[in-house]
């Protein structure tokens, strides 16, 4: 019953409470709407019936982008035990977070990277800045991407210990990242990056799910209006470039770059899926050439364990693999054609967190 249920919207994100029969299914579907994924967090629902989840199957087949968190293991065994979790994605609550079973062996900005004792697993510990509804995504892209055929190491049980939250992978005995292996064996920074750009068109070439991945123009859009530093001139003139870029439904990283590859040295695979969406290739692009291009020593250093020289290079070697292009004005036109992009990705830098001083003079630049 309606009086059994109630509904908080968050941004890109609903709460139901209560038992969830057809009648409340069918009212959750109608509050998600059209566009954009969100999620739907069952913490408080007790129960669901087939009803439900017939009505859930016939909204994912309506074209609605939906996905559901935090069900109880009961419930989750019930989507899929009918089938229903193959074409709704459903995530299970969180489990204790125990790390006595665990040995750091990693870090990056925003995680700490631990295997397990038994050598089978590993762990990815997100730090307190990291919100709970971008660990969920991760574990949901990592699950939906592998129906493409996009290599991808297994991904397990959400765990959290009230203040972290963490996902478990399979461990990929001997791994090592692109970047990694070109800062410790330089004479294969030619042929990693080959290997490199190759994957990444086969990745954009790859028709995306649209029903479960968010359109990344959209995203994009929605952190330009969202700008408060670069001026309503500059705003109108990147809405009007984004409004100009042809649309597509192939896959997309999100932060494409040489870290996100690991090798076992037979199998390459794409990590960090938290941004995986879907559109043009040039915005995959844009983020690649910002971190190339627009770094210095210092980040790269950081990022990459590489100098910026280095990076130059494989930036070269990036575009002429890429596009098949060989002669220095083809790339140089290439490369102009990304450069928005990038300053793109910079809005959304600025937006999301903070402007590099620089940063607003060459998106004005870019965008005069």
């Amino acid at each position: 019953m309606l009086d059994t249920i109630s509904f908080l919207m968050k941004a890109k994100r609903i709460a139901a409470s209560g038992f969830v029969g057809a009648k409340e299914a069918e009212e959750l579907c109608h509050l998600i709407g059209g566009g954009e994924s969100l999620t739907i967090d069952f913490s408080a629902v007790s129960g669901v019936n087939f009803a439900a989840q017939r009505a859930f199957l016939r909204a994912r087949k309506s074209g609605l982008k939906f996905n559901i968190v935090n069900a109880s293991p009961e419930i989750a065994g019930q989507f899929e035990d009918s089938g229903v979790a193959s074409f709704v994605n459903v995530c299970r609550r969180s489990e204790p977070l125990d790390m006595s079973i665990y040995e750091e062996f990693g870090a990056s900005y925003m995680s700490k990277a631990y295997n397990s004792a038994d050598g089978n697993s590993m762990i990815k510990v997100y730090g307190p800045r990291v919100p709970v509804e971008a660990v969920e995504r991760e574990k949901v892209v990592a699950r939906a991407v592998m129906r493409f055929g996009i290599a991808t190491p297994l991904v397990g049980s959400l765990y959290s210990d009230g203040q972290n939250n963490a996902l478990s992978f399979e461990r990929i005995e001997g791994k090592r990242s692109f970047s990694r292996i070109i800062s410790e064996e330089p004479d294969r920074l030619e042929e990693i990056t080959r290997r490199f750009a190759v994957m990444c068109k086969e990745l954009h070439s790859t028709e995306c799910d649209t029903a479960i991945f968010s359109d990344r123009s959209l995203f994009y859009r929605s952190f330009v209006e969202a700008d408060t530093v670069l001026g309503p001139e500059v705003r109108a003139r990147a809405l009007a470039f984004l409004d100009g870029v042809p649309s597509a439904t192939t896959c997309l990283h999100g932060d494409m770059q040489l870290s996100n590859v690991i090798t076992n040295g037979s199998e390459d695979m794409w990590i960090d899926l938290g941004d995986f969406s879907y559109g043009n290739h040039m915005f995959d692009m844009g983020m690649w050439y910002f971190l190339c291009k627009l770094n210095d020593e210092e980040h790269a250093l950081s990022l990459f364990h590489l100098h910026k020289a280095d990076l130059d290079r494989i930036w070269d070697i990036f575009i002429e693999e890429y596009f098949g292009l060989h002669d220095p004005e083809s790339i140089k036109a290439v490369t102009s054609e990304i450069e928005p992009f990038a300053a793109l990705h910079m809005i959304y830098l600025g937006t999301a967190y903070r402007y590099e001083p620089w940063m607003p003079e060459y998106i004005k630049r870019i965008f005069k």
